[in-house]
């Protein structure tokens, strides 16, 4: 007999299903309001996104857990909230490392990481560093040219007049 014949395994597939795209709406809204309203950065809006994302997939458990006591409860909350922070720890790498393209890493983990090919591919891309490429007085950096030495202050003269 199959699994996906027993309706109590098909409903509760189901509620766990519609919990996590509910989640994930809620979540997207969320860090995209919050960010808007307090002029968040990019890696703090992402950030709102992950720990909302979680709690929200922890909440989503209650519905499941109507016959348990206070510690099943909670064990079956934090279990969601732990796996979404395993699942999403290429981006918290990459956001902690300050990589340039970590909405880039994001993206990847967001579509991939379910895999275990997209999810490593995701960790290192996060935690690798960027090549930095010589061009003479400027070093090339992810953020654009820098010069390589100091400029004298006041200019050339060093700041004294004549």
């Amino acid at each position: 007999m199959s699994i996906f014949n027993d309706p109590a395994f098909v409903e509760w597939l189901a509620t766990l299903v519609l919990s996590v795209v509910v989640a994930l709406i809620v979540a997207s809204i969320m860090s995209s309001s919050v960010g808007w309203l307090l002029n968040l950065d990019p890696e703090h809006k992402l950030w709102a996104f992950i720990v909302g994302f979680a709690f929200l997939c922890g909440l989503a458990m209650l519905p499941l857990t109507d016959q348990r006591t206070w510690g099943d409860t909670l064990l079956f909350m934090a279990i969601p909230i732990l796996a979404v922070m395993v699942y999403f720890l290429p981006t918290a790498a990459a956001i902690s490392f300050g990589q340039a393209n970590f909405q880039n890493v994001f993206v990847l983990n967001l579509c991939f990481g379910w895999t275990i090919a997209g999810w490593i591919i995701a960790l290192y891309w996060a935690l690798r560093t960027p090549e930095v490429k010589d061009a003479g007085d400027f070093k090339i950096t992810p953020f654009g040219a820098v010069p390589r030495t100091k400029p004298e202050p006041n200019g050339p003269g060093g700041g004294h007049r004549a």
